[in-house]
This record gives C-alpha cells, structure tokens and sequence, in this order.
C-alpha cells in the first residue's frame, strides 16, 4: 500500500516515512566513514561515550525486535498504509494484549535509539518528525478501525493502552 493509497495525506505520511528512513541511513553511513563531517552538527562530542552506545542500541534494536513481532503478530492484517476496503480481522492478541500500537512504539524507539547513537540535529529533528508522523498515523489507523469494526475495537481500546500499557486507553 506505500505511495498507492487514493489520500493525499496518505501518501504525505508515506513520503515522510521514506524520507527519515533515507536521512538517518545517509547519516549512518557518513558517521560510520566520516564522523568529522558530522562534528558540526552534533550536540555532544562524538562518538558518544560507551554508556550512551549501550542505550541507543539497545533502544534501536530492541525496538527493531519490537516492530518485527508485532508485524508478524499481525499476520494477514499486516499492511502499509489504510485500505479502506479491506477488513482483514481485528488483531487482539500477543503483544496487542498489552498495546493498540506497538509497531509504531517500535518505530519511535529505533528512532529514539539512533538519536542517542548518533546525536545529531538532524538526528533529533528526524526523531520529532517520526512522533508526529506516527501520531497523525495512528489517529488515522484509529478512526478507519472504529469506522470498520464499530464496537469491537472501541471496547478493545477501551482496555488496552494506545502506546503504552495502561495508558491512552479510551474512555
């Protein structure tokens, strides 16, 4: 579904998500084989002493490990991007017992991991970017499920967290 969504927002997000995606690569690869380059854009002296490494890649690919189980968790209702048409099941188990949204909680963290690891400007705005693109996706994913599966979602939602366990149920 990435760019082929009809919504101009869609494909808005998709842009969004593509785009933090390929500056935190290039960014990757130019600290990897250039870090002065990046010198000048950082917050801290680079690289970062060896506590902060332990916690960005624990955030990073924890929160890979994260985004992972929860697509496939998700199994055939796995999707990029909202497909109006489709209602693929309601998935409730797992780790959504604990958490409406964890693949996006996966994608903050992977993003909150590579800002401490590589604490960049660029770094912190890709990761402000990625809270506000996925609060915007989640707030759409949100309405199309209430839209789709009416009751059934809204007393899911109303027991389970929107991020975080316990938290942002509704109402």
């Amino acid at each position: 579904m990435l760019f082929r969504t009809g919504g101009w927002a869609q494909r808005l997000r998709d842009t969004a998500h593509v785009g933090i995606l390929v500056v935190n690569v290039v960014q990757g690869i130019m600290y990897a084989s250039q870090s002065e380059i990046l010198t000048m854009l950082s917050l801290v002296a680079l690289p970062v002493a060896t506590p902060w490494q332990v916690i960005g890649a624990t955030m990073l690919f924890g929160g890979t490990l994260l985004m992972s189980a929860a697509q496939f968790g998700m199994g055939k209702s796995w999707r990029i991007g909202i497909d109006h048409s489709a209602r693929p099941g309601l998935v409730t188990g797992g780790i959504y017992r604990f958490c409406r949204n964890p693949i996006y909680v996966g994608t903050t963290a992977v993003a909150a991991g590579f800002a401490v690891l590589v604490p960049t400007w660029i770094s912190l705005a890709m990761l402000a970017l990625t809270v506000v693109r996925v609060r915007w996706q989640v707030r759409q994913e949100e309405a199309y499920l209430v839209r789709t599966y009416g009751e059934e979602y809204l007393a899911y939602a109303r027991t389970v967290g929107r991020f975080v366990p316990g938290l942002g149920r509704l109402a």
